[in-house]
């Protein structure tokens, strides 16, 4: 037995109109393509569906058995068809979202904001996790898609690069360094430092110091979430580093950001999706969205991107806001490029830089740290 969506269609078309003159207008065939469709129809089943005479057609007790049966399995199939395009066309459907809690607390906000206003029929569910779960969050299917600090990744994940985030100083709102304009990492090299994350500690010494294994920075504190050291800086102490994208919480903490070179650190940020899963047309809409955004905070200087070196530099003489207005727009333009041409993260030299997203675990909740 081989029915076709056409033999059904054929049948149903024939039965409500009892013409086979009348079913071929409906489905746009001829007379003799209906009949044709109809006979295999019976031929399938072994039983005769219609009573034809010269006057008029009419169901046998097996056609008026079948059809309630084939109305449904049509009114289902179209349902299907329906939802499909409106998958498609964007008018239904969810996506998950996995994103480290710091990260979803302020970059991306603006983001599912504009996606809601431009696609209202979409639901969206953000899954937190530290930055070291992104990849595994997707790999367990609780998220579509990851987007966070670089991380390694399972076997069946895939790691894209989106952009790089500059790295910043965070001091206290009264230090000596809060009014600075910008500082080079050997101004601040001796200072005592709070830690929040071994990796990220590790890659700054042999970032700075590449001739001296053994160099260390001062350790004065060591935590495990990024808010936590946030904290522990507002209260004097000592120094962090830290994404620009969290500048918007100083004041909330008591710090300041302040744009550090000589070298210009980064940390890469990553989208992680399943390997060999098409995006749904929700995950590709909302990449492209998050993308724009990014390009828009990096050109124009607006949202976290922007306002991160204006938090910074709300110090005594306002200088460090002045230096990351100017110096965080430019800062990422080659990573923009990167995401736009889809160019896959790889490890390297980054890879430290991005542990500094493992404190991002819980410390999104805001200035209170929660």
């Amino acid at each position: 037995m081989n029915i076709t969506l056409r033999q059904l269609r054929a049948f149903v078309a024939v039965a409500e109109a009892r013409s086979f003159t009348e079913a071929a207008v409906r489905l746009h065939l001829t007379q003799s393509a209906v009949s044709m469709l109809v006979r295999q129809l019976e031929a399938d089943f072994g039983l005769p569906l219609f009573v034809r005479t010269t006057r008029a057609v009419s169901l046998t007790e097996a056609g008026l058995g079948l059809l309630p049966a084939a109305q449904r399995m049509l009114a289902d199939l179209q349902e299907v068809f329906d939802g499909a395009r409106d998958l498609r066309e964007l008018r239904r459907g969810s996506l998950r979202i996995a994103a480290p809690q710091m990260f979803a607390c302020s970059l991306l906000p603006r983001s599912v904001e504009r996606f809601h206003a431009e696609y209202p029929d979409i639901s969206l569910g953000i899954i937190d996790v530290t930055a070291d779960e992104v990849g595994e969050a997707v790999r367990r299917h609780d998220a579509e898609i990851g987007v966070g600090p670089e991380r390694p990744v399972p076997d069946d994940v895939t790691r894209t690069l989106l952009w790089a985030e500059p790295i910043d100083l965070v001091c206290h709102a009264g230090s000596r360094w809060a009014g600075a304009r910008r500082l080079a990492w050997a101004d601040v090299l001796a200072e005592p430092w709070v830690l929040y994350s071994d990796e990220f500690a590790a890659h700054l010494e042999r970032l700075l110091h590449p001739g001296q294994p053994g160099f260390r920075l001062h350790r004065a504190t060591e935590a495990r979430y990024m808010t936590t050291a946030l904290a522990l800086v507002g209260r004097g102490v000592g120094v962090t580093a830290a994404p620009r994208y969290v500048a918007p919480f100083a004041a909330g903490f008591g710090v300041r950001f302040v744009e550090l070179e000589a070298p210009a650190v980064r940390r890469n940020f990553c989208l992680y999706r399943r390997r060999g899963f098409a995006l749904s047309p929700a995950a590709e809409a909302f990449l492209a969205r998050l993308e724009a955004d990014r390009a828009e905070e990096v050109a124009g200087g607006t949202g976290p991107a922007g306002t991160a070196a204006a938090a910074g530099g709300a110090g005594p003489t306002g200088g460090a806001g002045a230096a990351g207005a100017t110096g965080g727009a430019g800062a990422a333009d080659g990573a923009e490029a990167d995401c736009r041409a889809g160019a896959t993260c790889g490890a390297g030299a980054a890879d430290g830089a991005e542990a500094a997203g493992r404190a991002e675990a819980t410390g999104g909740a805001g200035p209170t740290g929660r």
